[in-house]
């Protein structure tokens, strides 16, 4: 039954309609993925699991984001256990459990971004619909004029590694690869403000070389209320309640880093605006804290202080395309009746936005455009959802006239 839903669930943005014209490649470009949409694949050398059944010792890489058989229910605990992240005091940041090891594959090409369940496609649809359409209208090749740069996004960026490091020498060797080139950078969600970061530690000169415009698209530059959902009771960041309940996912998803960086910004939204309700108790943008206290997450407020904040009012200082969905149903407060709280859905009030980021955070983007020389081009798609945008007819048309100008 649920392998029909996710046959009708993916054939729009398989097949988006409306495009014809084809032109030949004039920039390459390079995609940063946003928060879930990289692949993680781990090896286990652990000495305890969290069920007899779990596998304790696996030498080969095998893929725990995103996996469907890993969601089912005899294997959702060993799955969840391998995923999360444990804190280490002396460093004071987050880290793979011991004995699990962890890499991100794809780096480089688009295969880690296209499908993020390599074996099941359908249910892990991510960026197959825009580079599907770059490689068969435009003439793209996956590997060489088309890449990629995921990472591991349950890490905030100070916490990425040589993530930046890697990415730079990426987008280099992309621009020699193709004959000197300048490069189209495209950020989906969380990759905007992991974006931003790299293009500020970055010089002018580097910029103006190597990067002939940067494209976001439904880019989190704000923070988000259902991070706020997330952190509470759960996400399901997609995943279909026929396989999982959100606060299920919910005792991996606390541990990420990424998660408080994505949280509603006070430059953003008022001191009076009630992020969540309960019976007894209002919280603002000014209560995350006393939120974290009272959810049974106090360690969420480490967290929260060492995380680097994702908006910045220093513009790009470069060239930009800022492409985002409204309209759509999105969280714009949580309310939780008697009882409820942390454990069960909220009702939620809702804003406008493309389902999971507000629009308020989405069109941030438009406040640089006073202090850059550099033209900002802003577009938004009525109904347009978060991932869902990435195979809208009308976003990929946008993205082929962005190449030619």
């Amino acid at each position: 039954m649920f392998l029909l839903w996710f046959a009708l669930y993916g054939f729009y943005t398989l097949f988006p309609s409306g495009i014809t014209k084809e032109v030949d490649v004039r920039y390459p470009i390079v995609i940063v993925p946003g928060i879930g949409g990289s692949q993680i694949e781990a090896k286990l050398s652990k000495n305890a699991s969290s069920h007899y059944w779990c596998y304790k010792k696996y030498e080969n890489w095998f893929t725990v984001w995103l996996s469907i058989e890993e969601l089912l229910p005899w294997s959702r605990d060993c799955w969840m256990d391998n995923l999360k992240l444990t804190y280490n005091a002396k460093e004071e940041r987050m880290e793979n459990t011991a004995g699990v090891n962890t890499r991100i594959p794809g780096f480089g090409n688009t295969s880690g971004i296209e499908w993020l369940d390599p074996y099941v496609h359908g249910p892990g649809i991510y960026f197959f619909p825009l580079v599907d359409s770059l490689t068969r209208l435009l003439g793209y090749e996956r590997g060489k004029s088309l890449r990629s740069a995921p990472y591991d996004f349950r890490y905030h960026p100070g916490d990425s590694g040589d993530y930046y490091e890697r990415l730079k020498n990426l987008l280099e060797e992309t621009f020699e690869m193709n004959g000197g080139r300048k490069i189209m950078l495209i950020s989906h969600s969380m990759g905007a403000p992991y974006t931003l970061r790299f293009l500020h530690q970055q010089t002018q000169e580097w910029k103006d070389k190597y990067i002939v415009a940067w494209t976001t698209i439904s880019g989190v530059f704000a923070g988000s209320v259902k991070a706020v959902k997330a952190y509470v009771s759960g996400d399901g960041f997609g995943i279909p309640k026929v396989l999982d309940y959100p606060v299920t996912l919910r005792s991996f998803q606390r541990t990420f880093s990424s998660m408080p960086y994505i949280l509603p910004d006070s430059s953003f939204w008022g001191n009076d605006e009630v992020l969540v309700k309960t019976h007894n108790a209002s919280y603002t943008i000014n209560d995350y804290d006393k939120l974290f206290k009272d959810m049974g997450f106090p360690l969420a407020s480490k967290l929260f202080a060492k995380t680097p904040k994702a908006w910045s009012e220093e513009p790009p200082n470069m060239k930009m395309f800022c492409f985002h969905g409204r309209g759509v149903f999105t969280p714009g407060s949580l309310t939780y009746q008697e009882g409820y709280f942390p454990d069960y859905t909220p009702d939620i009030t809702p804003d406008d936005g493309d389902g999971t980021v507000n629009l308020r955070s989405l069109e941030a983007c438009q406040l640089w455009r006073s202090k850059q020389k550099q033209p900002i081009v802003y577009e938004e798609f009525s109904d347009a959802e978060h991932n869902g945008i990435l195979g809208d007819a009308r976003l990929i048309r946008s993205i082929l006239r962005s190449l030619e100008e």
